[in-house]
């Protein structure tokens, strides 16, 4: 009841002025670190995902052999820092498919933003992956 009396006054609406923008500068925080790392993550994974396939078509087109482009690709990724799981659901194709001579490498990258939700909450985990994905030519490696 005094609570109320004491909001209603001049110094109350001064109070109640601070609260509002008090939780309001909280929200907009929270914000600003749940959504921060998806898209710092997904900055990065544009400049990741071009060095790792063009790691990927020098090496095959050195030793024409698909594994161990694959091998450095995920030893790039390994350098780059990203974690077993993450290196894991990389994939790294060559085009065209079947027994004909590859032209290109098509590599996708995924990583996991590293958010507080995500991180103490394993179902939402799934909305932290960020996957990027880069095809580059085997004669012309950037």
């Amino acid at each position: 009841m005094w609570l109320k009396r004491f909001l209603a006054d001049e110094t109350g609406l001064i109070l109640r002025s601070v609260i509002k923008w008090g939780i309001v500068a909280v929200v907009i925080g929270i914000i600003i670190v749940e959504v921060g790392p998806l898209i710092w993550i997904r900055i990065f994974s544009i400049q990741n995902v071009d060095d790792v396939a063009s790691a990927a078509a020098s090496e095959y087109s050195l030793n024409h052999d698909e594994e161990e482009a694959r091998k450095s690709a995920a030893e790039k990724l390994r350098l780059m820092g990203y974690s077993e799981k993450e290196i894991e659901e990389c994939v790294v194709e060559f085009l065209p498919a079947g027994n004909v001579p590859k032209q290109s490498v098509r590599v996708t990258v995924v990583r996991y933003a590293n958010t507080l939700i995500a991180k103490h909450i394993k179902q939402i985990e799934k909305l932290a992956r960020v996957s990027t994905t880069k095809e580059v030519s085997i004669g012309r490696t950037q």
